[in-house]
């Protein structure tokens, strides 16, 4: 099973000094659900309890975090 390393990504991207918010990151994953919803949902992606990962979530991971989508599903440490 392929792991999902949002969490080590929003690490990496504060480490290099671009602060990376949950809340902020999960309003952009989940528009149009409410504050608790989203939450939820990004506490399950982030312990890697959900079940499938859109396509559109990794391109906006990808821009917040300045990571690339092979080091999100851990193809690279790059």
């Amino acid at each position: 099973m392929m792991k999902f390393r949002l969490n080590e990504a929003m690490a990496r991207s504060q480490d290099k000094g671009n602060k990376v918010s949950k809340k902020r990151l999960a309003s952009r994953l989940f528009p149009g659900s409410s504050e608790g919803a989203q939450q939820v949902n990004m506490t399950n992606l982030c312990n890697g309890t959900t079940k499938r990962i859109k396509p559109e979530w990794v391109t906006i991971i990808t821009e917040e975090c300045g990571c690339s989508a092979d080091f999100l599903f851990g193809l690279t440490n790059d």
